[in-house]
This record gives structure tokens, C-alpha cells and sequence, in this order.
């Protein structure tokens, strides 16, 4: 199983629309942490998914974004979703600390999440792990998303549905950066996860987890594929970064000049895709989608790649 990691950003949520219709059910269930108080695109992807029971994971104490000082709004908003027979929704939190830990127990019991079930983000360790495994075990907790660095610790006392999740994503200063490495290894955990007694694993594609709100022009633009080499078991990301990157001027010419190594590079290797056949219409056409399009198609073939291969 594979629990892709998504921040409920325009593009992100438009990744999950799109991609809906071939989403195997049995292998996937986005995990998205929403992040804009206006939630009309988080319910449209929503919609968009249930209507192919695609089960999705909405976290509902986010650590990022407009939601993170404040979420009762965003509860109200999911309570709001099942009320209305929404029955692909799991209600997810991130425990970050013991003490977050007591007040999401509160909210589960005080919205009875625990009837259908709900999933756990683990980003730190909780010390606590008897009391984690007593509760999880007596509400009906379906999925324990481990960041790797505490899965051992913590794969022994929940002996549950434990999923790993890492960021494989290596991110540079800058997008000119990637000319000096423009092929690397990502991961191998769709091989390994089940060796590793976890039922499922997350990551965060080649977006990576850190958050910001800011953007702009770059001096150099970069589109980010993974694929999977023929004869070995990693799976790896090439990065295609424009030439012309002096200055910020021209995005649309930089975006053709790296979009030009990717239609070469997909061809040699035979690659396929949703998502390549797009990148392939925008060559052929030479119409500038923007960046955000560049980024919603990279998640969207990571996650029809993983897919394939599990």
C-alpha cells in the first residue's frame, strides 16, 4: 500500500483530481495535510475521489499553513463531509509530542472518529508507547504512519498497521544546482516495506517536505522524474534544468530547454506515463503550461509509477 504525501495545495489537489480515474483502491491512499483555510479545492478533490472509492487520509491537525495555530474550522469542515455520507474520509493526526498526543485523543473522542476508524502521523517518537499501543488498539486506529527514523523503536510496541514514510527527496540551494547531478537513486521502499513488517509507505514525491509559501521566478527551471531503471531494484529521479539561467527573465524558454532533455531522455528509456503524455503534448504544441502544471505532473507520475510497481 502506498500513502502519498500532499500538502492540500492547488496543484497537489488538482494531481489527486486528475489521476483519480486510474487509481488502484487496494494500493492507494493519498495523505493530505491540508494548508488553505479555503477548502473548495480540497472538497472538489474529494469529491473527485469518492466517486472512484478512492479512500483518502485527511489530516486534521496540520503543522503547516493557515490550519496550524487554529483547526477547529477544518474539523467542522470534515464533520461536515461525513454528515453528508462521505465514507472515504479517514480523520488523521500528527502526533508530534506526548502532550499533542493527549489533546488528539480528546478530539477523537469527542467527534467519535474511533467508529469508523482514523490513522496516526508519526513525525517524532512519542514516549509513551504503552499508552499509544493501549489506545490505538481499543479505538480502532487503522494506520500508523512511522517517519523511518523512529520506525524500529516503534514498529516492536505498536504491532499494528505500521506504514514508514521519508523524504527522498534531495533538495538543492537551487534549481541550477541538479545540472551537476542530474540522475540519482530515490528509494527502494516499495521493495522493501513489507520486509521492514510495515503494510504500507509513504514519501513525499519530488516535492519533499519542506513548506514554504513563497515563489517567484527562478533563474533556472527543473523538472524532476522518477523512473525505474531496467536490472536494479531503486528506484531513481533524473533532473532536467534549462540552460539559460543568468537571470529570471523568460520562464517559458527555460521550461522548453529542460522540457526538451525530458522528451529525450522518456524516449530513449521508453518511458510512459499520464503525466509524460502531457509533457509530450506541451513539446509538440510548445505551449507553456506554467510551473505549477510542471510540479502537478511530476507528483502525478510518481504516484502512477509506484502503482505499476507494487
Amino acid at each position: 500500500m502506498y500513502f502519498p504525501y500532499l500538502r492540500g495545495k492547488q496543484f497537489e489537489l488538482l494531481a489527486l483530481r486528475e489521476l483519480a480515474p486510474i487509481l488502484d483502491s487496494s494500493k492507494i491512499i493519498p495523505l493530505i495535510e491540508p494548508v488553505k483555510t479555503n477548502t473548495a479545492s480540497l472538497k472538489t478533490a474529494i469529491d473527485v475521489l469518492a466517486r472512484y472509492n478512492i479512500k483518502a487520509q485527511v489530516i486534521l491537525n496540520p503543522e503547516v499553513g493557515d490550519f496550524k495555530s487554529n483547526n477547529s474550522s477544518l474539523i467542522t469542515f470534515f464533520n461536515q463531509l461525513q454528515a453528508q455520507g462521505y465514507t472515504n474520509l479517514i480523520p488523521s493526526f500528527i502526533i508530534s509530542s506526548d502532550r499533542a498526543f493527549d489533546r488528539i485523543k480528546t478530539i477523537i473522542a469527542d467527534n467519535h472518529y474511533d467508529t469508523n476508524g482514523f490513522s496516526f502521523v508519526h513525525l517524532n517518537k512519542v514516549n509513551d508507547l504503552d499508552a499509544l499501543h493501549s489506545f490505538s488498539s481499543s479505538n480502532n486506529c487503522l494506520y500508523h504512519v512511522v517517519q523511518i527514523a523512529h520506525l524500529f523503536a516503534m514498529r516492536r510496541k505498536l504491532k499494528g498497521n505500521v506504514c514508514m514514510l521519508n523524504d527522498y527527496f534531495n533538495r538543492l540551494s537551487n534549481n541550477k544546482a541538479y545540472l551537476d547531478v542530474p540522475f540519482e537513486v530515490f528509494s527502494s521502499d516499495y521493495m522493501y516495506y513489507q520486509d521492514e513488517g510495515c503494510v504500507g509507505f509513504s514519501d513525499y514525491q519530488v516535492i519533499g517536505k519542506d513548506y514554504s509559501e513563497t515563489g517567484g521566478a527562478a533563474f533556472a527551471v527543473a523538472i524532476h522524474l522518477t523512473y525505474k531503471e531496467e536490472g536494479s531494484d531503486d528506484i531513481q529521479v533524473a533532473h532536467f534544468v534549462s540552460d539559460s539561467n543568468d537571470g529570471r527573465e523568460n520562464p517559458a524558454g527555460k521550461f522548453f530547454e529542460a522540457l526538451e532533455k525530458l522528451i529525450t531522455f522518456v524516449e530513449q528509456k521508453q518511458l510512459t506515463s499520464f503525466a509524460i503524455d502531457k509533457f509530450r503534448d506541451y513539446y509538440n504544441t510548445q505551449a507553456y503550461p506554467g510551473l505549477g502544471v510542471v510540479k502537478k505532473l511530476s507528483i502525478m507520475h510518481h504516484i502512477q509509477l509506484i502503482q505499476g510497481l507494487i
